[in-house]
């Protein structure tokens, strides 16, 4: 199981919606996906449930549910493992129980690449608390979303620093070569610039344009690919997603 991760210490960048859609474009190659919401706001869950799941994800950490237990089905070859946005545990665990059982996100991952999935997509919150930096330590790759604007380029080097010490601490190196810029309008000089300056770096840089159907597919608790397949967006979706999928047998 590939387990993938679009995060950013920086809130409004558009990563749910990029792991959302990243996800459901891979169940729809074939690929059984899962989809983990991992941030206490559980915007992902919100986006994609139209009712309230029987389990969540700090139902499975707690051993209240297994793994298998806390899935909600969303379709063909894709799964999500939900978070409550109200009466969820998550938040209160991570920030009491989780520096007790430093392992405890390692076992859950082990627990759901027992479950068949062949890729797993994890959205977690803008930030580098505890339980941020346990899930990034068990990912196989994180990719950085970014907004159109010249700061987003100080949150990659802090970005990068808290990186490394994760790889650090866990002894391994985690795949860390694509940006995805979202939002981006190459009609406004200062979109231009800054993508400009980011084709200076050292990364594979992805382009996701301004386009209104992301956000209507979210009130439509649909991704953008069954909202609407035809959207402007998606062509540069797919680019992203066959990027994920290049060396790993897709």
């Amino acid at each position: 199981m590939r387990k993938i991760c679009f995060h950013i210490q920086k809130g409004g960048v558009g990563k749910t919606s990029v792991t959302g859609n990243v996800a459901a474009l891979l169940a729809r190659e074939g690929k059984k996906t899962l989809l983990v919401d991992c941030d206490p706001q559980a915007n992902t869950t919100s986006w994609f449930c139209t009712d309230r799941p029987k389990h969540d994800i700090a139902d499975v950490i707690t051993g209240q549910a297994s793994a298998e237990e806390g899935l909600y089905p969303l379709g063909a070859n894709l799964s999500l493992l939900p978070v409550y946005a109200i009466g969820s545990g998550l938040k209160q665990w991570a920030e009491t129980e989780l520096v007790r059982s430093p392992r405890a996100v390692e076992f859950l991952v082990s627990d759901l690449e027992n479950l068949g999935f062949e890729y797993a997509l994890f959205d977690c919150s803008p930030s580098f608390s505890l339980l941020e930096r346990s899930v990034i330590s068990c990912m196989d790759e994180v990719a950085n979303p970014l907004s159109a604007e010249f700061f987003s380029i100080d949150g990659i080097e802090s970005f990068v620093n808290e990186l490394r010490n994760i790889e650090k601490a866990n002894r391994k190196t985690i795949k860390n070569d694509k940006l995805v810029v979202n939002l981006l309008n190459r009609s406004f000089a200062r979109h231009r610039a800054f993508l400009e300056e980011l084709e200076k770096l050292r990364y594979r840089i992805f382009v996701i344009p301004q386009d209104s159907r992301i956000a209507e597919c979210q009130i439509a608790h649909k991704s953008l690919a069954d909202f609407e397949p035809k959207a402007k967006s998606m062509p540069f979706y797919l680019e992203l997603v066959h990027s994920v999928m290049e060396g790993t047998g897709g």
